[in-house]
């Protein structure tokens, strides 16, 4: 039998560098898959590995020579990879989420894909840190966004209930004939309207009545014996008082009632829409309220009591606003002068 002849030298020199060429390709095609990629034996210790996967892990090649990739894995992930690669058999797919461990410590969130063939894995890890920044992103936006709808909401809620308010205010600003400038119209120590807007008021309501005529009453409230009560507490005690007896009033009176500070210790109310009966019932209420109050040292009152002596007056054509508070003021003197703590008119 004729042996066969021996390549020649130029033969295997072409073979070699066909055999070179091949090898680069391959290596090229390696290294060119963006992904960080493994090639790593059946107990999953590392025969490859391309540059992006040295990158990620942050270890030099060297280094993860004596290592396998479960070396790598975080320690609550580890179990279950390892069940993956022992359950998984030639030819077929895994696809698993799981953390990788830097050689910097960091917890590095992937997606491992895996494929065993002749004998090694091929892994792929899909780095999903930018993934979860992006989603994270969103979740903030889609946050942010929500905060604003409940802002937006809140706003609108507090405009509707503002507009609310406004047309409650429009309301008692024209039954109160300009209490626009209502702070420039109360007393200073209790918050009451003041003398001078009681007047305005009363004016406006007595003029009112020539046009169309309604019942119109008006009250004259003095507390009684308020001086010795001064002398014996002393002033602060007295301001208290009067800021007391002032709520005392208005809680007595009805909401479209309008109540001031006279001077002193003295009282007015204006009850509109208030015949005599219905004026005294009120002014009964006011005495009443006071009477049943208790105060601070006002068993050495003259009377034993912290009182209040209340006139009525009721509005009769022709009058004016003199004769109004004069009879207002005629009924608290008589009120007065039969032991206080009563209603007179």
């Amino acid at each position: 039998m004729q042996e066969a002849e021996s390549p020649s030298i130029n033969e295997i020199r072409i073979r070699v560098e066909a055999l070179e060429k091949e090898i680069q390709l391959l290596r090229g095609i390696f290294d060119a898959i963006q992904d960080p990629l493994f090639i790593l034996g059946l107990k999953q210790e590392f025969l490859k590995a391309n540059s992006q996967g040295i990158e990620l892990l942050g270890y030099s090649w060297e280094e993860l020579q004596k290592m396998d990739f479960l070396d790598v894995l975080a320690l609550d992930d580890l179990s279950g990879v390892r069940e993956v690669f022992a359950e998984s058999n030639e030819d077929r797919d895994i696809r698993v989420k799981v953390r990788v461990v830097s050689r910097g410590g960091e917890k590095i969130p992937v997606e491992l894909s895996g494929v065993a063939r002749q004998g090694a894995w091929l892994v792929i890890l899909k780095d999903l840190r930018e993934g979860i920044r992006v989603e994270e992103e969103r979740a903030k936006i889609r946050k942010e966004f929500a905060e604003k709808l409940k802002e937006r909401d809140q706003y609108a809620r507090e405009l509707q209930a503002m507009k609310d308010l406004y047309k409650e205010r429009l309301k008692e600003i024209e039954k109160m004939r300009g209490e626009a400038v209502l702070l420039s119209h109360t007393d200073d120590l209790t918050g009451m309207y003041n003398h001078r807007f009681f007047i305005q008021q009363l004016t406006l309501e007595v003029d009112r009545q020539k046009r169309y005529p309604t019942a119109l009453s008006l009250l004259m409230i003095d507390i009684d014996y308020f001086k010795d009560y001064n002398d014996t507490n002393g002033h602060l005690a007295g301001d208290q008082v009067l800021k007391a007896i002032a709520m005392l009033i208005q809680r007595a009176v009805r909401q479209t009632d309008i109540v001031a500070r006279y001077g002193g210790e003295e009282f007015a109310a204006i009850l509109i829409n208030a015949g005599r009966e219905g004026a005294r019932e009120i002014a009964e209420r006011v005495r009443r309220t006071v009477a049943r109050m208790r105060f601070p040292n006002e068993s050495s009152q003259p009377n034993g009591d912290l009182t209040v002596s209340v006139g009525v007056a009721t509005f009769a054509s022709p009058s004016t606003v003199t004769d109004l508070i004069r009879e207002a003021d005629n009924a608290l003197y008589r009120a007065k002068r039969a032991g206080r703590n009563r209603v007179e008119g």
